[in-house]
C-alpha cells in the first residue's frame, strides 16, 4: 500500500484520541509527511496531571494514536499489542506541540513503530514511545487496507 498524503480527520465519531464528536477526548487531526503521521496540537486544563503539565495517560494516549496513525497508513490495519513510553521532559499544558509516528519495521503480521512528542516552536523532545502491532490480514492473507477506515473517518 502508498503512503497517504493527506488525512484530514474532522468527524471521527467518539474515539478518546482523534473522534471530532467526543467532547471529553483529544481531538487529534493526523496527517502525513515524509513518511510519518503528524499531529500538532495542544492540550488544555482538563488534561492536567501535575500543575500546568500533562498527565502521563494522555501523554501515551497521544503516542499510542500517532503510531496507530503510521501503521494504519503504511502498512494496514492493527491492533496495539505492547508499548513502551519514555517521558524525557514535561509535556506542557497550552502550548502548541508535534506528535510524529513512524513504521520502523514490518514483518508479515508484525509491525514496530516508533512515536514522538515535541515542542513545536523548537523541536525539544518531551516524550517517545516504541510499541509493536499486530496486523490484520484478510482472507487473501494480506494486511487488511487501511484506506477505506481512514476515508470513513474524515
Amino acid at each position: 500500500m502508498s503512503a497517504l498524503t493527506e488525512n484530514d480527520l474532522t468527524n471521527t465519531g467518539h474515539c478518546f484520541a482523534c473522534g471530532a464528536r467526543n467532547v471529553y477526548g483529544l481531538r487529534m487531526r493526523v496527517g502525513y509527511e515524509d513518511g510519518a503521521a503528524v499531529c500538532r496540537l495542544t492540550l488544555g486544563r482538563q488534561y492536567q496531571g501535575w500543575d500546568d503539565i500533562a498527565h502521563g495517560g494522555i501523554v501515551s494516549t497521544v503516542l499510542d494514536e500517532i503510531m496507530a496513525y503510521a501503521v494504519i497508513g503504511y502498512v494496514g490495519q492493527g491492533l496495539t499489542t505492547r508499548m513502551e513510553t519514555t517521558y524525557r521532559k514535561a509535556v506542557p499544558l497550552g502550548v502548541p506541540l508535534k506528535a510524529m509516528g513512524r513504521v520502523t519495521t514490518h514483518r508479515g503480521r508484525l509491525a514496530v513503530a516508533e512515536g514522538r512528542i515535541y515542542l513545536e516552536e523548537d523541536d525539544t523532545l518531551l516524550a517517545e514511545a516504541t510499541a509493536r502491532w499486530v496486523i490484520k490480514l484478510g482472507p487473501d492473507g494480506q494486511p487488511l487496507d487501511g484506506t477505506p477506515w481512514l476515508d470513513a473517518q474524515k
